[in-house]
C-alpha cells in the first residue's frame, strides 16, 4: 500500500471541507433577504398598509376565528363561545402616501372552538339563557398618512416594525376609554392588541399591493350587555387568529351559511349605508322590545 504524506492528507481533508461548505454557501446566497429600510418612515408606512390592507385601490377580505372567555376577576378564565369575524375593507390610494380605508365588519357566534352556531347563550357563570346579539360595525373610515392615522373611534396605535427571520411583524395596541353608551355615567375600557406578520420579500416587492399575512389578536373588554352579567366584576378575553382571503367565497361553507343566516349585511356592502355599531344596535333592539310589551 502506498504511503500518504501528512501534507497530502491534510490537503485532501481541506478539499473535502470546501466541498461540504459549498452547498451551504449556495443556500445562504439563495436565501439572502431583500433590502427594506424599515427605519425609514415612508417605507414603514407602506409596509404597515400592505400588511393591514393595501397600498393599491382594491377590496381586502379578512377572516378571523376568536375564542372568547369569561374573566370573572379571580380564578381561571371560563370558555364562553367562538366568534366568526369577517371584514371587508375598501382601500383607495389617494396619492402622496395617503391610503384611505372604509371598513365593514360582522361576527356571529358558535359554540366554543366549533362551527355549530349558537341558537342562544347559556351563561356558565349565571346559569341563565340569553338571546344572541351578533356583531355588526361599519362603515368605518380610516386614513393612513405620513403624519399618522386618522381614525373614527379607537386608534390602532402601531409599535415599531420588527424583522424576525424572513418575516416582518407589526404589533398594534389600543388601550383607551370612553363613555359607556349602554350604561350612562360609566366608563367603557378597551384593551385590544393585534399582531400581523408578512414575508419581507412581499413587502419589498413593488408588484405586491396587499401582502398575505398571518394575524393574531387579543383583547380584554367589559361584559357585552346581552350576556346578562349585570354589575358582576370582570369581562371577556378574546384570543383570535386569521388571515386575508381572496374573497367571501373563500370562507368555509359552514361560515358562509352562518353569514347568510345571521349577518347577511356583509354580503351587500354597497347597500350598507347606515352606520351600525354593536352598542347602538343593542340599545335599538332593547328599546324596540320594551315598546312591543
Amino acid at each position: 500500500m502506498d504511503s500518504i504524506s501528512r501534507r497530502t492528507a491534510l490537503g485532501s481533508v481541506a478539499g473535502l471541507g470546501a466541498l461540504a461548505l459549498a452547498p451551504s454557501a449556495a443556500r445562504s446566497a439563495a436565501t439572502q433577504l431583500p433590502k427594506l429600510d424599515l427605519a425609514d418612515p415612508l417605507t414603514a408606512l407602506r409596509a404597515h398598509v400592505k400588511m393591514v390592507g393595501s397600498v393599491g385601490t382594491e377590496a381586502v377580505h379578512t377572516f378571523f376565528r376568536l375564542n372568547i372567555y369569561g374573566d370573572p376577576g379571580t380564578g381561571s378564565f371560563v370558555p364562553m363561545f367562538t366568534m366568526n369575524n369577517i371584514l371587508v375593507d375598501y382601500w383607495t390610494n389617494k396619492g402622496n402616501d395617503e391610503y384611505e380605508m372604509r371598513k365593514y365588519e360582522v361576527g356571529f357566534y358558535t359554540k366554543i372552538d366549533s362551527y355549530d352556531p349558537l341558537e342562544q347563550f347559556d351563561n356558565p357563570l349565571t346559569g341563565k339563557s340569553h338571546n344572541i346579539h351578533h356583531f355588526r360595525l361599519g362603515p368605518v373610515p380610516r386614513v393612513y398618512t405620513p403624519d399618522g392615522i386618522i381614525v373614527m373611534g379607537y386608534n390602532p396605535n402601531p409599535l415599531p416594525l420588527e424583522l424576525i427571520g424572513d418575516r416582518v411583524f407589526l404589533a398594534t395596541q389600543s388601550i383607551e376609554q370612553s363613555a359607556d353608551m349602554v350604561n350612562p355615567g360609566q366608563t367603557n375600557y378597551v384593551n385590544s392588541f393585534m399582531t400581523y406578520s408578512a414575508l419581507l420579500a412581499d413587502l419589498a416587492n413593488p408588484a405586491v399591493t396587499s401582502a398575505p399575512v398571518h394575524a393574531q389578536l387579543q383583547n380584554k373588554n367589559r361584559w357585552a350587555p346581552w350576556m346578562g352579567m349585570g354589575d358582576r366584576p370582570g369581562g371577556t378575553v378574546a384570543r383570535g387568529f386569521g388571515s386575508k382571503i381572496a374573497n367571501l367565497d373563500a370562507l368555509p361553507p359552514s361560515v358562509m351559511d352562518g353569514v347568510k343566516r345571521f349577518v347577511p349585511e356583509i354580503l351587500d356592502t354597497q347597500n350598507w349605508t347606515e352606520f351600525l355599531f354593536e352598542d347602538t344596535e343593542y340599545l335599538r333592539e332593547r328599546d324596540a322590545a320594551k315598546e312591543s310589551k
